[in-house]
């Protein structure tokens, strides 16, 4: 076997071989970006009704636990509609529980990609922001950076989710990437096919 030298020449180089290489940690976790649709934006009910849909990030643990992660304003009967710009108090939802996604999008992670999110989620403060603007969150904003700092991918977004996430933009752009994927699956699998 080879023996490497260090740059400067004088000391033998670290060396890793197969007995001592460490093994890269198995990716038995799961990271799970969800996103609910709510109304339009240009209809009253969005308003009003505050039918604004929600984005949540669910968690499957290496050891099978669930879990689940989201952001909300602290009041949201009383977030300031007539001017929805404004930062208001915020909180991180842990678990978040919410249900019934209209698209998701998942990685596999292992237990330190995973705790990183975990921490980073936690140190997000008290400023909700539904534009994520002043250094706040929406509960898009949120999910959408907890899954990249969990995956190391970015999330898919449309137009107007690259301009300000939402769920309904998020929602949408994730189904698109879900569909195209399968499509280049359908196209494999047909390439393969072919004698």
């Amino acid at each position: 076997q080879r023996q490497l030298v260090s740059p400067d020449g004088s000391t033998p180089a670290e060396q890793e071989t197969a007995d001592t290489e460490p093994s890269a940690k198995p990716k038995n976790g799961q990271v799970i970006l969800s996103a609910k649709s709510g109304g339009s934006p240009f209809t009253r009910s969005f308003w009003q009704d505050l039918d604004v849909g929600h984005c949540w990030v669910d968690v499957v643990k290496p050891d099978g636990r669930r879990d689940s992660w989201g952001y909300t304003a602290t009041d949201v009967y009383n977030f300031p509609v007539s001017q929805p710009w404004k930062s208001v108090e915020g909180e991180v939802l842990h678990p978040d529980g919410s249900r019934g996604a209209t698209g998701t999008l998942s990685a596999a992670v292992d237990e330190d990609q995973l705790a990183k999110a975990e921490s980073w989620g936690n140190a997000q403060g008290t400023k909700y922001n539904l534009f994520g603007l002043d250094g706040g969150h929406s509960c898009a904003t949120f999910a959408k950076d907890f899954y990249e700092e969990a995956s190391g991918q970015s999330a898919p977004t449309g137009m107007f989710g690259a301009l300000i996430a939402n769920p309904n933009s998020l929602s949408d752009a994730m189904n698109k990437h879900a569909e195209k994927n399968r499509d280049k699956d359908d196209d494999d699998v047909e390439g393969e096919a072919s004698p």
